[in-house]
């Protein structure tokens, strides 16, 4: 199951995702929490320590993914390698077990 999470500015957004994060890993679901916001913050909502923070890198989806077109001319997006390395190699594990990744992030002040 894929759900995301979108809306206005300020709603609660990453506060729900956190919350049903750790709530489903809890259940003992097998829990990705991806995290694409500019400004992203949900690392901290699901309580993940400084040094997890750190870790995280974002991920730039043309070093993972390419988009793929059918013979309909419908695009879609599919990951160029096996997504356990995806996880290694830029991801945390966090409380709860909930695995976090890091799409986007603001290079910098004037950088954006």
């Amino acid at each position: 199951m894929r759900i995301a999470v979108a809306g206005k500015g300020g709603a609660g957004k990453t506060t729900i995702s956190a919350t049903m994060a750790r709530l489903f890993a809890q259940r003992g679901y097998r829990v990705n929490a991806l995290d694409d916001d500019p400004n992203p913050n949900l690392a901290n909502a699901l309580g993940l320590t400084a040094q997890q923070v750190e870790r995280l890198r974002g991920i730039a989806r043309e070093d993972i993914m390419e988009e793929r077109v059918d013979a309909q001319n419908h695009a879609s997006l599919h990951l160029t390698i096996p997504f356990e390395p995806v996880i290694d190699d830029y991801g945390v594990v966090g409380p709860d077990g909930v695995r976090m990744l890091m799409m986007t992030a603001l290079p910098g002040a004037g950088k954006g």
